[in-house]
C-alpha cells in the first residue's frame, strides 16, 4: 500500500482568510486512497473544504488507476446511437439547433422526444453564437463527443493526461493541465461546460474568472459541482459520495458558489438542483460497508441485488423529486453569465 498523502493548510479558496474549524477527519470511502483528510468551514466567509488539504504536488496521487471518469471510452453517446433523429429533432426545435432542422422527422420520433424533453435539456446546452464550446474537465472527451455530433466546434481541457489522450481523439484541441494555466482567448467560445470539476480544483476561484473571461459577448457558462446542503448530505454525513475525501477539495452549496461566481466575474442566472438514484444508493453503499454486524451486511447484499436495485431506483424515483424544489438537490448545475 502506498504511503497516505501528505497535507499543507492553504487560505480560503473563497475569501483567501486562515481561519477555519476543522469539523472532523475523514477517508476515502469510495477508493480506499489511504489517509484521513478534513472536513473544515471557514469562519469568514462559510465555505467547506479540505484544509489542510492534499499538497498539490501529490494530487495525482488522489486519482488511482481505476477512478471512473478515466477509464471509460468515448464512445458515441447512447441517447443519439438509440434516438438520433428524435433528438435531433427536439434540439431544433426546442434549443436553436437550426442546422439540424429537418421536415422528415416522423410522428413516433417526435413523441419520444416530448417523452424525454426534460433528459434532453439536461444532456444538451442551448445553441448560442457561433457554435463554439470547450469543456473544462473533459475526461476521455465523451461529452466532446456528443457536442460535436450535433454541430459544436469543441476543445478541453483535461488535467490528467491519460484521459486527455482519449479525449484528443475525439478534437485536437485539448489542452492538458490546470484550466488556470490554458491559453485560450479571451471572448473565445459562445458555451463553457464544466461538470463535477470546479470542486476538484486548487484554485477554483482563478479557474471560474478564467472560464468567464473566455466567454464570447452573450455567451453562458454551466457548471455542475455536488450540493454540500442537499438532502444527502444532511442525511449521509461524512459517508455521503458527495464529499469524495481526498478528491474533492471544496465543498459548495447555493450561497458559496454564488459568492465565488461573484468574486470571479459572473452573475448565476439559473440554477437547477438534480437528484438521481445512484448518488443517494452510493452513499448509502458507503455507510453500511462500515457498520458492524451481519444485519448490515445482509442489508447491502440486498441492496447489491438485482432486485435490491430496482427495487431502491424505484423508491428513490418516486421520492426524490421533491428534493428540487426544496433545494435540496445531491447536485447543482448553475447557468453563469459575465457580470
Amino acid at each position: 500500500m502506498s504511503a497516505a498523502l501528505e497535507l499543507e493548510p492553504v487560505p480560503c479558496p473563497l475569501c483567501g482568510g486562515r481561519d477555519v474549524t476543522t469539523l472532523g477527519w475523514l477517508h476515502d470511502v469510495a477508493l480506499g486512497v489511504p489517509g484521513r483528510f478534513p472536513l473544515a468551514r471557514c469562519r469568514g466567509c462559510g465555505l467547506l473544504q479540505q484544509n489542510p488539504r492534499v499538497r498539490e504536488d501529490q494530487l495525482d496521487r488522489a486519482y488511482p488507476d481505476n477512478y471512473p471518469p478515466h477509464t471509460r471510452d468515448a464512445e458515441m453517446p447512447r441517447m443519439l446511437r438509440h434516438a438520433g433523429p428524435a433528438v435531433r429533432w427536439a434540439l431544433a426545435t426546442w434549443l436553436g439547433y437550426q442546422h439540424l432542422a429537418t421536415s422528415h422527422t416522423g410522428a413516433p420520433a417526435r413523441g419520444w422526444a416530448r417523452l424525454h424533453r426534460r433528459k434532453i435539456r439536461e444532456n444538451f446546452p442551448p445553441w448560442i453564437g457561433q457554435g463554439r464550446l470547450l469543456d473544462v474537465g473533459c475526461a476521455n472527451g465523451r461529452f466532446l463527443h456528443q457536442m460535436k455530433m450535433v454541430g459544436w466546434r469543441v476543445a478541453g481541457v483535461e488535467i490528467d493526461p491519460v484521459a486527455a489522450a482519449k479525449a484528443k481523439a475525439v478534437t485536437p484541441d485539448v489542452f492538458v493541465g490546470d484550466p488556470v494555466k490554458a491559453p485560450f482567448a479571451a471572448g473565445a467560445f459562445d458555451v463553457i461546460t464544466s461538470f463535477h470539476v470546479v470542486e476538484h480544483l486548487p484554485r477554483p476561484l482563478a479557474a471560474l474568472a478564467r472560464m468567464i473571461g473566455w466567454l464570447a459577448p452573450g455567451g453562458l457558462l454551466i457548471v455542475e459541482v455536488p450540493n454540500a446542503g442537499g438532502a444527502g448530505g444532511r442525511l449521509f454525513g461524512r459517508y455521503w459520495i458527495g464529499l469524495d475525501f481526498p478528491r474533492h477539495l471544496v465543498h459548495f452549496t447555493p450561497a458559496t458558489m454564488t459568492a465565488m461566481v461573484e468574486r470571479a466575474g459572473g452573475r448565476v442566472v439559473a440554477a437547477s438542483h438534480r437528484t438521481k438514484p445512484r448518488y443517494l444508493t452510493r452513499s448509502l453503499r458507503h455507510w453500511l460497508r462500515e457498520q458492524p454486524g451481519a444485519r448490515h451486511r445482509l442489508t447491502l447484499a440486498a441492496l447489491d441485488s438485482r432486485l435490491g436495485r430496482g427495487a431502491a431506483k424505484l423508491t428513490l424515483e418516486l421520492l426524490m423529486p421533491i428534493n428540487r424544489p426544496l433545494g435540496l438537490g445531491e447536485v447543482v448545475r448553475y447557468f453563469i453569465r459575465r457580470a
